[in-house]
């Protein structure tokens, strides 16, 4: 059987999600331990002693699967970690490149019930082959030809916020947000003349890619 024993640690918050990841591994020969948050995870760790551990990036209020990802890293480097995301790219979920681990890996949410995926993910992980399960660095992945800061305005102008509102909290003035935007347009080829609104049409872009940010 694919898991052939190996231990794995489940931490997500949402039961149902949790449930599902426990069936499937349990019943291709993993062995499995769910925690729905950091303190609980931590004591899972010293009592379970995984081989790798699954992380929701977001649990609800107190430390994320970020967080706990970064201690794993410091503290039990033998680990494999990899990330549990709705998000096709690591910048929507707030992240860059500093806050991923080394190693880390990624699994999309929504193919988790493909047993295939999930266990190339977990074994590439475990094999110090992450780069397999990058979903987040894909060249073909939505929003890919924006950089960090244009995928930074476009989120805030899918929360609602207006130009004047994401100048004050970017701290530029209003006419560098309408500059940023209007790279954007043209990175997502969004026509800027017809009967379209383009910063419309680049938020449903946003949206289409990543689900609707929560307000600020």
């Amino acid at each position: 059987m694919p898991g052939m024993g190996r231990r794995v640690l489940v931490v997500e918050d949402e039961s149902l999600m949790s449930s599902l990841l426990s069936d499937v591994l349990t019943a291709s020969g993993f062995e499995v331990e769910v925690a729905n948050n950091v303190l609980d995870a931590r004591e899972a760790v010293r009592a379970f002693d995984p081989d790798v551990a699954l992380l929701d990036i977001s649990l609800g209020g107190g430390p994320s699967g970020l967080d706990l990802a970064m201690v794993l890293h410091a503290s039990r480097p033998d680990i494999a970690l990899i990330f549990l995301t709705k998000h096709p790219d690591r910048r929507t979920a707030g992240l860059d490149g500093a806050d991923v681990p080394p190693g880390a890996g990624f699994l999309r949410k929504d193919m988790v019930t493909d047993t295939a995926y999930l266990f190339e993910a977990i074994e590439s992980v475990l094999a110090e082959r992450s780069d397999r399960v990058r979903h987040d660095l894909a060249p073909d992945r939505p929003l890919a030809r924006l950089t960090a800061t244009q995928v930074d305005v476009l989120h805030m102008a899918a929360q609602g916020l207006t130009n004047a509102a994401i100048a004050r909290e970017r701290h530029v003035s209003e006419r560098s947000v309408e500059m940023i935007l209007h790279s954007v347009f043209q990175a997502l080829g969004v026509p800027t003349h017809g009967d379209v609104n383009p910063r419309v049409e680049a938020i449903r872009h946003y949206i289409n890619a990543a689900g609707m940010p929560a307000r600020p």
